[in-house]
């Protein structure tokens, strides 16, 4: 039988993959700043909603204020930053490559881990860093179709190693208040809030007002996100963050198996180096976690 932990991942990765595509089309309307922030007001919205139908709310009397900080903290690193990070190498790069190389998130929070847990790296798990390495040297340095530059990386590269940083964040304050959507609900809120604030501070809202058609991706994009984002939390209560952040990956294999069919671009084309580099950071991923 499934694990619950590993279960709950599955469900986190198909939402993170339909998110991620929702967040794309959204921002082939506007901006990447008010793409990530509508789309995650949405999400918020939900969550929301949800306390009060469940009656949760009340459950926060009992939240430490310690763990309250360490979700806050978590979100604005994991969503604040990076969701708008993903947005601007979406539109760089495209979503399929963007999300190919995000992959290598868990290899990110692995190697924190020596440091900041104490935790060693095995020889089977510098293979599996280097797999890793590997498919993202292969994408990195791939043309799209048609011609074109390097897929300039960085910024994808940035979101992965927030994201596999925010996790350790997210347990630390499960530790104090295992009560992942409420923290989750919490934290978002409190990330939402600082995200308006840079927004406001960089006249973001100046801008010609958005269309009508990107109010409706970013509301798909926060359903889905609801789903992937409380899934996710949910699972990093129930299993280990590593097992946990690397089913997750599977999200690019949705990405990069709907974007070629969801969008024209020719760089959303599926290539080989991108099939082989994709591969080579999931299998990498897979090396570290379950054979390290």
């Amino acid at each position: 039988m499934l694990e619950p932990g590993v279960g709950w991942a599955l469900v986190s990765a198909l939402g993170f993959g339909f998110t991620q595509l929702m967040n794309r089309k959204s921002n082939l309307l506007t901006d990447a700043f008010r793409t990530a922030f509508g789309l995650l007001v949405f999400v918020e919205l939900i969550l929301v909603g949800r306390l009060f139908v469940t009656g949760d709310f009340r459950l926060l009397t009992d939240a430490p204020l310690k763990s309250l900080a360490f979700f806050a903290t978590s979100t604005s690193i994991h969503y604040g930053v990076g969701w708008t990070l993903l947005a601007l190498s979406q539109q760089k790069i495209g979503v399929a490559r963007t999300g190919a190389l995000v992959s290598v998130a868990p290899v990110v929070a692995v190697l924190l881990a020596i440091p900041i847990l104490g935790e060693s790296l095995s020889p089977i798990s510098f293979l599996g860093v280097l797999a890793s390495a590997a498919g993202v040297a292969i994408i990195s340095i791939s043309r799209a179709p048609g011609g074109g530059g390097w897929t300039s990386p960085w910024l994808a590269l940035m979101v992965a190693s927030l994201w596999g940083t925010s996790p350790m964040l997210i347990r630390k304050g499960l530790e104090g208040f295992n009560e992942p959507l409420i923290g989750l609900t919490v934290g978002l809120g409190a990330a939402l809030t600082l995200h308006a604030i840079g927004l406001t501070v960089a006249g973001v809202w100046k801008r010609p007002a958005l269309p009508r058609a990107a109010y409706g991706w970013m509301m798909l994009g926060g359903l889905t996100g609801a789903i992937g984002i409380g899934a996710q939390w949910v699972s990093f209560g129930l299993t280990t963050i590593a097992i946990a952040i690397t089913v997750q990956q599977l999200a690019t294999l949705v990405i990069i198996a709907l974007a070629p069919v969801i969008f024209d671009a020719k760089f959303e084309k599926l290539t080989r180096p991108l099939i082989i580099g994709t591969l080579s950071m999931l299998s990498g991923s897979a090396i570290v976690v379950w054979l390290g």
